[in-house]
């Protein structure tokens, strides 16, 4: 099946900036639609989407952690997804629900950028929640006295966690 009079426009704008992307059906009971985005076909714009994260949002990351630089490259690739869909969708709603941490860096571009759209971030648990709970400290009674910032370089999870602020600070909804 197509993707539809809406994102078919959004996508083929993408392609022509060179990101590969495909739209199908999860094949799970309701087929619910999918896009896939092939981080490797923007790869190269990884240093312009880092300055203008620590430019705009006071975000640094470093270059050898490809997990975060993978959750860069989809981010912007969603925000531009999402610009492109915004441009074309006259008067229709559109909401963008965002999952943890690694699939976050697109929502405060979202809402740098002005888009008509409605972000939603989902987080389970905080990562520095996580790291400190696996540490085996007594954590509730702790959280009074944690200063989050010197916890997460201490794990050397800081830009992580930055991106984990920066997308909760940005929703319309947590």
């Amino acid at each position: 099946l197509p993707p539809g009079e809406t994102i078919e426009p959004a996508l083929a704008a993408l392609r022509r900036k060179g990101v590969e992307i495909h739209f199908g059906r999860w094949l799970i009971p309701g087929n619910p639609r999918v896009l896939l985005f092939d981080l490797g076909s923007s790869y190269h714009k990884m240093v312009d989407w880092k300055y203008d994260l620590w430019e705009n949002f006071g975000i640094g990351s470093p270059a050898d952690d490809p997990e975060t630089n993978d959750a860069i490259v989809f981010g912007y690739q969603v925000a531009w997804f999402f610009q492109e869909l915004a441009a074309r969708a006259q008067k229709r709603v559109i909401i963008a629900q965002f999952h943890e941490w690694l699939a976050a860096v697109g929502l405060p571009v979202i809402r740098r950028r002005n888009l008509a759209v409605a972000t939603v971030f989902t987080t389970h648990a905080t990562l520095l929640g996580r790291y400190l709970c696996a540490g085996q400290i007594d954590f509730y009674n702790s959280l009074p006295r944690l200063d989050p910032d010197r916890e997460s370089g201490i794990r050397n999870i800081y830009h992580r966690y930055c991106i984990e602020r920066a997308a909760a600070h940005g929703a319309h909804v947590l």
